[in-house]
């Protein structure tokens, strides 16, 4: 299909079956009210200079009567001119006309075929035939695809419709209506399906289409078959469905684009008759039905020399693109509003880690305390927990945690609320500061027996005592159980860690907490230790992808490396070790050198679920420009780098070329959000991040490039996305070097 404009008239073509092949059919559409048989013939000439192979032109004038058009034709010229190319082509030259049927109920579109006749040397217009619907459907898919009317979502971004569907795909039906000859041309074919019953009201699914309801009206009118116009307006598709009211036969709908069918049903639930809608496009979706009144399907077909393939469409609380973080894209009015968005690096450097910050890390990982989660729950979705035991096993940790409720336990106190900390521990630690007084009147109680205590008495003293304070959702619910429980009551908050995003969200905790009905002071909160540490993996726990990947692969493959991994992530769900794919020779290990954690005493004690950590926090601090939890955003700075329409955040690069040891690499890949490893949203870092992952497959073959299989798998699990181009290459790459089986299967598992 081909598509262009000559001076005067709206060039489509198409293709049409003659016999055992298929002819190229050039539409010639005018809305010229002083047309004439000149203006075809210099068009017509214009069409075979461009496409010598065109064998049936069809002339189309749809805001001309009849006898108007076939006047103007009259003289010939266009006709002689035409004839002398598709002579040998068993070609002709029609006029598009539009006639009401026998019965006086139906209109119709049919071709007059037009023959210059020598003798008589005029135009002979012979008798219609019925215009063939896939002819109609052809020109109509050429004005739509010229156009560019199938959106495709920018790399990144995906869209939610007005159906509430999510799909990287959308039908623009306005960019097919920039014209009046357009609307002309789709306001006669529209026409066939209403009938011609005089219609009360038009309405259009979107304001773009006002212009057709507007062009059905004058090519009615010129053909002597409406008399007057009608009210058209646009009630905004879905959301706008209640304004319509109760439907009749009286009103005409107007659909643009469908890939469901169902707004078109919905219309006909409100009482309009089928044959009074009539949907311009249609795309089919996953297990869609085509409506009635369809002008074009755009779905390809076997019979068709034209088409796309089906759209995909999501429901949204089911998106796999939502799941792996692409941008959401609302409907605005009639269109999508995007803009070129620009990307900005998120770079770790020395800088990013505080002195604080590495003493707490080096604390944690000293006793042990760190766990990575390998599968989620609902309502805990935190990549790594703390072992609040081993937290309170550290000297210095434990010491400072008895200082600080020796200070701010308030007396005298009648209740005790513990979170995350077991009673026996508690107990421990209440023996060791010595308060056993203090607390020998108090009731202890889980956190999740406070909503069933009676109010206290009024100025009862409440002790909320966290092991570690990671769930800011967990602690809220304390304060909110409490506000029923104490009455004008002095209640203090004591966690031996906190856990937050950012500095700001930890300002908001605390203020959360603190605040009552006297102000910003009525309640104390206070912390041994504080950390920066992600909220959660959002929907995208890269253990849980990792296994719903090998199973696919075990249906089909049967390897030792692999059931051996199912079989550690389906048992586990959380772990120390084991959690990154062993390098060539051996498991992920970090180096002597490491600078985030005091490694003065060796390595040997650091374990994988250490180093996770580590740079989870790395990338906490990073996302909020270098800033630990205590530190105020700087006046004109974005207080957190995340995504928007506007702009991605991206890792960069570089940090898998600076930190050369393979487990650093690994954690970079499990704990960047999905978002933040989409390169294919960038031609440069897409290319600089394949000739990253190249060198280690390069690197594998010479007995090193441990990071390859945690690279492949990010890769294969959709987690680091790269352009078509370049994820094509790293798989053929891989696949002519002999791995070993499973990452064999990672290699095929990247989708082509």
């Amino acid at each position: 299909m081909n598509f262009g404009h000559t001076t005067r008239a709206l060039w489509l073509r198409s293709r049409q079956r003659e016999g055992q092949f298929e002819a190229e059919a050039c539409l010639l559409a005018y809305d010229d009210e002083s047309f004439s048989d000149i203006a075809v013939s210099g068009d017509i000439k214009a069409v075979f200079e461009k496409r010598a192979s065109t064998a049936n032109v069809f002339i189309v004038t749809p805001f001309l009567s009849i006898e108007e058009s076939r006047n103007a034709l009259r003289s010939g010229h266009a006709v002689q001119r035409a004839a002398s190319y598709i002579s040998g082509k068993s070609g002709n030259v029609y006029l598009i006309e539009l006639s009401i049927s026998e019965n006086g109920e139906n209109f119709v579109v049919g071709a007059c075929p037009l023959t210059w006749d020598v003798a008589s040397d005029e135009v002979s217009f012979g008798r219609s035939v019925s215009l063939s619907a896939s002819l109609c459907e052809g020109w109509l898919f050429d004005l739509f695809d010229a156009n560019e009317g199938l959106v495709t979502a920018p790399a990144g971004v995906h869209f939610r419709k007005s159906s509430f569907k999510h799909t990287d795909t959308f039908l623009r039906s306005a960019n097919a209506l920039t014209s009046s000859v357009a609307c002309g041309v789709f306001a006669m074919l529209a026409l066939v399906n209403v009938g011609c019953l005089s219609p009360k009201r038009i309405f259009v699914d979107t304001a773009p289409l006002l212009s057709l309801a507007f062009a059905l009206m004058r090519v009615a009118r010129a053909h002597g078959m409406w008399k007057s116009d009608v009210p058209a307006r646009s009630f905004g598709s879905y959301g706008g469905l209640k304004k319509i009211g109760r439907l009749s036969e009286g009103d005409i709908v107007l659909v643009s684009a469908t890939t469901s069918g169902s707004l078109a049903k919905d219309i006909e639930r409100m009482g309009a008759k089928p044959h009074r809608v009539v949907t311009l496009y249609f795309l089919k979706g996953h297990d869609a039905v085509a409506p009635n009144g369809i002008l074009c399907d755009l779905t390809i077909a076997p019979e068709k020399s034209f088409g796309y393939q089906p759209i995909l469409n999501f429901p949204a609380n089911d998106c796999p693109l939502c799941k792996q973080e692409y941008l959401l894209a609302e409907l605005e009015g009639d269109q999508f509003l995007l803009q070129q968005r620009q990307q900005r690096l998120l770079r770790v450097m020395k800088k990013t880690q505080s002195s604080d910050a590495r003493k707490v890390l080096t604390e944690l990982q000293s006793c042990g305390a760190f766990e990575v989660i390998l599968r989620t729950e609902v309502g805990h979705r935190a990549p790594v927990q703390i072992k609040e035991g081993k937290v309170l096993s550290h000297g210095e940790i434990r010491s400072d945690f008895i200082r600080l409720l020796r200070r701010h336990s308030p007396q005298p106190l009648a209740l005790v609320v513990r979170v995350n900390i077991s009673d026996e521990e508690l107990r421990s630690i209440i023996e060791d500061a010595g308060l056993e007084l203090a607390f020998a009147n108090a009731k202890i109680i889980d956190w999740l027996e406070v909503g069933n205590q009676n109010p206290l008495a009024k100025g009862a003293a409440v002790l909320v005592i966290f092991g570690c304070l990671s769930s800011h959702t967990q602690a809220r619910s304390v304060n909110a159980s409490l506000r029923a429980v104490v009455d004008d009551g002095n209640v203090s908050y004591v966690s031996a860690i906190t856990f937050a995003t950012n500095p700001e969200q930890y300002q908001d905790l605390k203020m959360f907490l603190s605040y009552g009905e006297r102000g910003l002071e009525t309640f104390t909160f206070r912390d041994a230790r504080r950390i920066a540490m992600p909220g959660g993996f959002g929907s995208n726990n890269s253990w849980e992808a990792e296994l719903d990947l090998l199973d696919q692969i075990a249906a089909s493959q049967q390897d030792p490396d692999i059931s051996v991994r199912r079989e550690m992530l389906s048992l586990q769900s959380s772990a120390r070790e084991g959690i990154f794919l062993p390098g060539k020779n051996a498991p992920l290990k970090i180096q002597r050198d490491f600078v985030y954690l005091d490694t003065s005493l060796g390595v040997d004690g650091i374990a994988q679920a250490d180093v996770f950590s580590v740079v989870l926090n790395l990338l906490c601090v990073a996302r909020s420009l270098d800033r630990e939890l205590l530190t105020k955003a700087t006046p004109g700075e974005p207080t957190e780098l995340i995504q928007s329409l506007y702009g991605h955040v991206l890792l960069s690069p570089d940090i898998f070329e600076k930190y050369n040891d393979a487990i650093l690499k690994a954690c970079f890949l499990r704990a960047a959000r999905p978002s933040e490893l989409m390169y294919e949203v960038d031609e440069g870092l897409s290319t600089q991040m394949t000739e990253i992952i190249l060198f280690e497959l390069t690197a594998w073959e010479a007995a090193t490039g441990d990071a390859l299989p945690e690279m492949l798998l990010a890769i294969a699990t959709n987690r680091l996305r790269l352009r078509d181009m370049d994820r094509i290459k790293i798989r053929e790459e891989a696949l002519k070097v002999q791995l070993p089986p499973m990452l064999n299967a990672l290699a095929k598992s990247i989708s082509k």
